[in-house]
């Protein structure tokens, strides 16, 4: 093989590489410097993971150590196939949540059984995320409101803190909806116990003040290891303080979990589809944001692998549901991470603490845990959000209302559906409703404006040209159809054409099509005649393939809108000032062309330029004179463009 074939060969495989993985592409020109960068991000990320990870692993029912077995191979995982370069993708709070509450449903927490049916659940929740994005389906992400996102997720939070007051109190703990939770604390007050309880608001305390005086003190960490020897000098277990416990080291080997027929599949569907949708709406937003500070794209169908790859690898080492981390992604740029390496460091370093360090945590107080958890889920309690959108705009902020209440009143799976179907009904209530704008033109000018945002615009009497402000499809179809009728209906003069610009539907669907054929014949009813302008090529093919194009005629199909209005001012002989305004305009436009290009002239040509602009002015002069004598005619001083000579 000569060197040219060998350079060629190494190129298609290279880029073959980069197709399959985008971290190949994030390590062109990679460094030292860089290097040092994802180090730092790395150990950043490894002081925040460790204590969240035990945190949310019991979020989800498990023990504390299935954190450190799973998350390695997710952190791998996604840092070779998502396309985010800062984003940390392991342990998720909200997804902790889902998988608890799903698999709940269907086993004892802490038996086998719950732990395997977590593990399917991972497993089933990365599958459907991986598919999604080979199908191309990340731009679903748009048609559901980041408005009613927030809502949710607001109450996933309170259901997250709920759930870890009873460890703060030292009480047992409560089974049920939020407010059975929130029931049987207040009726089990009188059993707090005391240093439980003064463990627990220590902890907060001490994350919270450490978080204020500096950004780069790891406080859950130094919290953790805080805990961890004030429970072992004061031996709190003896005194009553529940603390983790042995944890058990080494690791697990990868399998599928044991146990778990098609019935139990069948059920874990709904859980496993509501954890790749909250995985990648929390992960969507930040990765973007990275991406353009650092100046590079993300894809989302990337990420729905990344996210499905890195649920697969949870579940295959006995883990849980994994999902995007907000603190420590940020905590990982603000260290000045530049690739996925810092991911691939954090795995090796949970790797060694999982092997080798487990011993250090069986004094940590369970109260400490709880505290790390409610400290990191304040920021998912979006006060401010929710208080902007209540005055920007009432129905966002009801859409939000109703995701937070659904799933306090009816738990968290429930919930997501209730916030899934609202963010549907938003969409199609919205896309249903008539938008579309009446067009006229702009005095003094030939260009055309929505006569409700340009209120100087000029109709011209007979003749309504109609833009829809969206594309035609099934859902707005009939609701536009209505709209033009009532607006012909409605009219102070009888309407005798109707222009649609179609400029804005790049593609039409049966029923928008069979809705133009309805509509052709209720106007052919009533003697008016329907045109169409800006016809893309799809919609001409759609309108020609369902007969449309030839009821409409092609005669009536223009390419441009002005070109419509040209028609119709030549086949109608009734001509309107407004009318007799748009050749005037027309006119002094020309005769604007014609000065502009008589700069350059000399001679005989400069004679004959000067011998046009006369003419045209004299043209200009009768037609004001013919204006001033037609009725409702605005007079001179009306005109927008002054007295030009």
């Amino acid at each position: 093989m000569g060197q040219a074939s060998r350079h060629a060969s190494e190129r298609t495989g290279s880029s073959w590489l980069a197709r399959v993985s985008p971290f190949v592409a994030s390590l062109r020109g990679y460094d030292s410097t860089r290097l040092k960068k994802d180090l730092v991000g790395a150990l950043t990320v490894t002081a925040l993971h460790i204590p969240e990870g035990m945190a949310y692993a019991q979020l989800a029912g498990l023990p504390p150590q299935a954190a450190l077995y799973s998350t390695p191979a997710a952190l791998a995982l996604y840092a070779l196939f998502g396309s985010s370069r800062q984003l940390i993708v392991a342990v998720s709070a909200s997804v902790s949540v889902l998988s608890a509450a799903t698999v709940g449903a269907m086993a004892q927490q802490g038996s086998p059984r719950f732990v395997a049916l977590t593990a399917a659940l991972a497993l089933m929740a990365g599958a459907v995320a991986a598919l999604a994005g080979v199908l191309k389906l990340g731009r679903i992400a748009q048609f559901f409101s980041a408005s009613v996102l927030s809502g949710f997720v607001f109450g996933l939070a309170l259901i997250i803190a709920i759930k870890q007051v009873p460890k703060i109190l030292g009480i047992e703990g409560a089974k049920g909806g939020f407010f059975e939770r929130l029931g049987f604390i207040f009726t089990h007050l009188g059993q707090t116990h005391v240093l439980t309880l003064i463990v627990g608001a220590a902890s907060i305390a001490a994350l919270l003040l450490l978080g204020r005086l500096s950004k780069r003190i790891p406080a859950a960490l130094a919290v953790l290891v805080l805990g961890i020897v004030v429970s072992a000098v004061l031996h709190l277990d003896a005194k009553g303080v529940a603390i983790v416990g042995p944890i058990p080291s080494g690791l697990v080997s990868p399998q599928l979990p044991h146990g778990v027929g098609l019935k139990d599949l069948l059920g874990l569907l709904p859980g496993a589809c509501g954890i790749a949708l909250v995985a990648f709406a929390e992960a969507i937003g930040p990765a973007r944001m990275f991406a353009a500070k650092h100046g590079y794209e993300v894809d989302p169908n990337r990420e729905l692998v990344g996210l499905g790859a890195a649920n697969l690898g949870g579940g295959l080492f006995r883990g849980f549901g994994m999902g995007c981390s907000l603190s420590k992604s940020a905590a990982n740029d603000q260290a000045g991470s530049t690739t996925q390496v810092a991911s691939l460091v954090t795995a090796g370093l949970t790797l060694l603490v999982a092997l080798f360090l487990t011993g250090l945590f069986r004094a940590l107080p369970e109260a400490t845990l709880g505290a790390i958890v409610v400290v990191a889920i304040l920021g998912m309690m979006d006060v401010k959000e929710l208080v902007r959108l209540f005055h920007l705009r009432r129905g966002d902020f009801l859409g939000a209302g109703v995701a937070l209440l659904g799933v306090l009143a009816f738990d968290v799976l429930p919930g997501l559906l209730i916030a899934v179907g609202v963010s549907l009904f938003l969409t199609v209530y919205r896309a249903s409703q008539p938008r579309m704008s009446e067009l006229g033109r702009v005095p003094g000018t030939l260009d055309l404006a929505a006569t409700h945002r340009e209120a100087s615009a000029i109709t011209l009497p007979g003749l309504h040209v109609f833009r829809p402000e969206e594309g035609l499809f099934f859902a707005n179809a009939t609701s536009l159809r209505d709209e033009v009728l009532t607006r012909v209906r409605d009219a102070d003069v009888p309407v005798r054409e109707v222009l649609l610009d179609l400029e804005l539907t790049d593609d039409l669907d049966v029923p928008a099509a069979d809705m133009l054929a309805g509509l052709h014949e209720d106007l052919s009813h009533r003697g008016i005649t329907l045109a169409l302008a800006r016809v893309h090529r799809p919609t001409w093919r759609m309108l020609e393939r369902t007969g449309v194009l030839a009821k409409v005629g092609p005669e009536h199909i223009y390419p441009q809108v002005a070109a419509g209005v040209e028609a119709w001012m030549a086949h109608h002989e009734s001509q309107a000032w407004q009318e007799w305004r748009l050749i005037r305009d027309g006119l002094y436009l020309l005769r604007s062309r014609v000065d502009e290009a008589g700069a350059g002239l000399h001679g005989e040509e400069r004679h004959r330029q000067e011998d046009l602009l006369v003419r045209l002015d004299e043209a200009d002069r009768r037609m004001r004179e013919l204006l001033n004598h037609l009725p409702h005619a605005p007079s001179g001083d009306d005109d927008p463009r002054g007295t030009r000579h």
